[in-house]
């Protein structure tokens, strides 16, 4: 007797089966908007590995045992302020730089927020599958791949605040990677578009990326910009050039975390190469504005990567299950300083 397999659930779908359901999705959409004594703040988004989705496997993967999703809460972006070319810089990223760039994330030793705290339930996500993923086949590891389906979706806020809170957590030096280049992208926001960077590192396999990192304010948190042109260099680096550059650099510094920002995956095509050497890929969904079939296809771009990860952003409920619900930050900051009571 023949029997017809059943199709295969697309990515989204198993997506949205490992977040409980299309009836779970269609409450959370119809709750209502100022429930009296319960203030409206932004809700938890998602974190999904698609690994844990059941029934999902990756080309050439084993399918994964089903287990646990790890929920994040959404990330509310700033406008940041674009820093023009010309921009008079010491190669070193200030702090007020960073800031006026959209930096949220805490250093150590510093008063936590509801943002930074949100940054580090992603940033310990992330960490644990970078333990878990090794470096070989011309993969690493380390290297942790931001994008999203269609720009304006917060994946360069996202990257430079998971740089931020990895590195602020010291236990491993981050290399912030600009793969994007345009307007609006780290290497203006921070002021760095005159700087060289991966063009160069991309052009001349001679070079030697760890040469050109640019320090910053945080400690243990380095940038690569994009960098300028050069006569000899092409204006646009095929994305197979910005891969072998980022992977040939991220082996030369064993210790580092590479936090790697790229174009959206429906703007170019990039992404799909640069998912071909990451250990995980990071999604960010913006809510309520990104379609389902930009994420279908955006999902497909990058199945390469044996770990893909769905974020989603600014999402609006009325509840108190997120951080900032239960009491003020500084409470706690102030412990180190006075005795409790």
């Amino acid at each position: 007797m023949t029997i017809t397999p059943k199709p295969r659930a697309h990515l989204i779908e198993r997506a949205i089966e490992a977040l409980g359901g299309t009836e779970a999705v269609e409450r959370i959409a119809a709750m209502p908007v100022g429930i009296a004594d319960a203030p409206a703040q932004a809700a938890p988004a998602t974190l999904v590995d698609l690994n844990l989705v059941p029934g999902f496997a990756p080309p050439g993967a084993p399918a994964s045992a089903p287990g646990p999703t790890a929920t994040v809460a959404t990330l509310d972006i700033p406008e940041p302020t674009v820093i023009e070319p010309g921009a008079d810089t010491s190669l070193k990223v200030s702090a007020a730089i960073m800031k006026s760039a959209g930096l949220v994330a805490a250093a150590a030793g510093t008063f936590r927020s509801r943002l930074s705290e949100e940054v580090n339930i992603v940033h310990h996500q992330l960490l644990r599958t970078v333990r878990k993923t090794p470096t070989a086949d011309g993969r690493c590891g380390r290297i942790i791949l931001v994008t999203s389906s269609r720009p304006n979706e917060g994946k360069t806020f996202t990257s430079l605040n998971l740089g931020a809170s990895i590195a602020a957590g010291g236990r491993s030096p981050v290399v912030l990677v600009d793969a994007d280049g345009k307007r609006g992208s780290l290497s203006s926001l921070l002021g760095l578009n005159e700087a060289p960077g991966l063009r160069s590192l991309a052009s001349d396999p001679k070079i030697r990326g760890a040469n050109l990192l640019v320090p910053t304010a945080q400690d243990f948190l380095f940038v690569l910009p994009f960098g300028t042109q050069r006569p000899s260099e092409p204006e646009i680096p095929p994305g197979e050039m910005l891969a072998a550059a980022i992977l040939r650099m991220a082996l030369s510094l064993p210790e580092h975390i590479i936090v790697v920002d790229s174009p959206p995956c429906l703007s170019t095509s990039d992404p799909s190469s640069l998912a071909q050497i990451a250990g995980q890929v990071l999604l960010v969904v913006q809510a309520e504005r990104t379609q389902q079939s930009e994420v279908e296809s955006a999902l497909d771009l990058v199945d390469s990567c044996p770990t893909l990860q769905l974020m989603l952003n600014r999402t609006k409920l009325t509840t108190s299950n997120t951080f900032g619900a239960y009491g003020a930050y500084d409470v706690y900051g102030a412990y180190g300083s006075r005795p409790r009571t």
